[in-house]
C-alpha cells in the first residue's frame, strides 16, 4: 500500500530520518540509502521521494512510509503512523486514505525455502558446529571477555571456515540431516548446495538457544566489522531456496527462574549469565523486540515474575558534544545545527562550550523507544519491569566507560 503526501502531515524523507537511515546518493526524485533490513547494504535501499515508497534492491523488502518504519519496528500502520508523527512533533490523528490499485510486481530472481522446523534446524546445526574448530585467536577474545574453555565449549563457539564447504555440505547429507529451509544454506547456480561463509565474513559463530535448548539460529562476530556493525547472522534469504535466520532470541539460564534479565546479543547475554549466575534473555538489538513476546509469555507460564532491562548504556549516553568536534563529523555538511553555529558572530560560538548533536539524539531516541517496547511488552504480560544501570554520573548521565551489562559485571570481578 502506498501513501499520497496530500492525505500526510510528513514523507518518506522524514521517516529515512528519524530512523537515522544513511543516505549515499541525492536524486532529485530518489535517494540511494543502506538498507536496514539486510544488514545495511550499502546504497540498496531506494527512496522514491516523489512516489513515497522504497525498495531494496538486495533483500527485495519494498512498501510505503508506514511500511519503512513499521515493517522495521515491527509495527501496525497506525502505531507507525503515530510513532512517526510523535518524533516530529506533529498531531495524532490519522488521515484518511484510499487504497491505490495494486500494481504487479515483477518476479523476484530467486526463490526461497520455508522455514524447516525448530528441531531439524537445531540438530543440522549441532552436527555442523561438531564438524569446525574454534581458532586460537578466538579462542583468546572470548577468554579476555570472561569466559572459561569449559563455558566456550559449552555454548559450542566456533571459528567460521575458510575452506571446505562442499565437504561439509557432503557429511550432512550422507548423515540425513536437513539442509532445505535451515537458515544460511542455499542452492548455487549448478543445483549444489552450500552454506554463507566467506573470508569478508570471517568471525566467531554465536549460537543462539531457545527456552527449550533448541540451537534455533547462529550469529558470526565478525572480524573485521563492516560500517560498524559487529554481527550478522548467518542467513541466506538472499539466495536460491535460501531462509531467513528470522532473529530469534537466546536464552540461558534458569528457565524456571522468578527474575529475567533481558538484554542485547546472545554473548553478552552468556558472558553477564556465567559471571553473575543470573537468567538472561537476548535479542540481537534493541529494536528487535517481536521474537521476545512468545519466549516471555512461556516463561511467564513457569515461574517468571519479573524483568529487568539490562540494554546497554548507550540508552542514556549524553548527547551534547563541544563544537569543534563537529567538523570531523560525517554529517557536518547537512546538519542544521552546526550550520546554525556556523552563522553566529564569533563571540557567541567562543562562549558556546556545549549544543546538542542530532545525530546523537536521533540514536538515543531510538535506543529508548526499543527499550520502552519492553517496557510494553512486560506490561501487557503483566510482568514487572526495572531498568538496570551503571556507570553512571552525578547528574544520572552515564559516564561513557562501561556500556554492556556483560563489561560492568566483568569489571566488578574483576575488582
Amino acid at each position: 500500500m502506498s501513501y499520497q503526501l496530500e492525505n500526510y502531515p510528513f514523507a518518506i524523507t522524514d521517516v529515512v530520518q528519524i530512523m537515522g537511515i544513511h543516505v549515499r546518493r541525492r536524486h532529485p526524485e530518489n535517494w540511494d540509502c543502506d538498507c536496514p533490513f539486510c544488514n545495511h547494504k550499502k546504497g540498496k535501499l531506494n527512496i522514491n521521494t516523489k512516489k513515497n515508497v522504497f525498495r531494496c534492491n538486495y533483500c527485495g523488502e519494498h512498501g510505503g512510509m508506514l511500511a519503512l518504519y513499521g515493517n522495521y519496528y515491527n509495527l501496525t500502520n497506525r502505531e507507525a503512523y503515530e510513532e512517526i508523527l510523535s518524533s516530529l512533533h506533529l498531531g495524532t490523528e490519522a488521515p484518511q486514505y484510499k487504497q491505490p490499485p495494486k500494481v504487479a510486481e515483477s518476479e523476484p530472481e530467486f526463490q526461497n525455502s520455508n522455514l524447516a522446523p525448530i528441531e531439524q534446524i537445531s540438530r543440522t546445526y549441532h552436527k555442523l558446529l561438531s564438524m569446525l574448530t574454534l581458532s586460537e585467536k578466538h579462542q583468546e577474545d572470548l577468554m579476555k571477555r570472561g569466559l572459561t574453555l569449559t563455558q566456550i565449549e559449552e555454548q559450542k563457539y566456533r571459528s567460521t571456515p575458510v575452506f571446505g564447504i562442499p565437504q561439509l555440505i557432503s557429511r550432512l547429507k550422507e548423515g540425513g540431516y536437513a539442509i532445505k529451509g535451515v537458515p544460511g544454506f542455499y542452492q548455487k547456480k549448478d543445483g549444489t548446495w552450500s552454506i554463507r561463509f566467506s573470508s569478508k565474513a570471517s568471525g566467531i559463530l554465536i549460537p543462539y538457544f531457545s527456552v527449550e535448548g533448541n540451537l534455533c539460529g547462529m550469529q558470526i562476530r565478525l572480524d573485521r566489522p563492516k560500517d560498524g556493525q559487529k554481527y550478522i547472522w548467518l542467513s541466506s534469504v538472499n539466495q536460491q531456496m535460501g531462509v531467513s535466520s528470522g532473529s530469534p532470541v537466546h536464552f540461558i539460564g534458569d528457565p524456571d527462574a522468578k527474575v529475567l534479565h533481558v538484554t542485547e546479543g546472545g554473548l553478552k547475554g552468556t558472558i553477564a549469565h556465567y559471571l553473575t549466575g543470573e537468567t538472561y534473555l537476548c535479542n540481537a538489538g534493541v529494536t528487535q523486540y517481536k521474537n521476545l513476546i512468545p519466549e516471555l509469555k512461556k516463561l511467564k507460564q513457569r515461574h517468571l515474575q519479573a524483568v529487568k532491562e539490562a540494554y546497554d548504556m548507550d540508552k542514556l549516553m549524553s548527547v551534547m558534544v563541544k563544537p569543534e568536534v563537529c567538523g570531523d563529523c560525517k554529517d557536518n555538511l547537512t546538519c542544521q545545527t552546526f550550520a546554525n553555529y556556523r552563522r553566529c558572530t564569533p563571540e557567541v560560538r567562543k562562549a558556546l562550550y556545549e549544543m546538542t548533536c542530532p545525530r546523537l539524539e536521533k540514536k538515543r531516541d531510538a535506543i529508548q523507544k526499543g527499550c520502552m517496547h519492553l517496557y510494553e511488552i512486560c506490561r501487557e504480560q503483566n510482568i514487572s519491569c526495572q531498568r538496570e544501570v551503571w556507570d553512571l554520573g552525578e547528574n544520572g548521565i552515564w559516564n561513557g566507560n562501561i556500556k554492556g551489562i556483560d563489561d560492568y559485571w566483568y569489571e566488578q570481578k574483576r575488582k
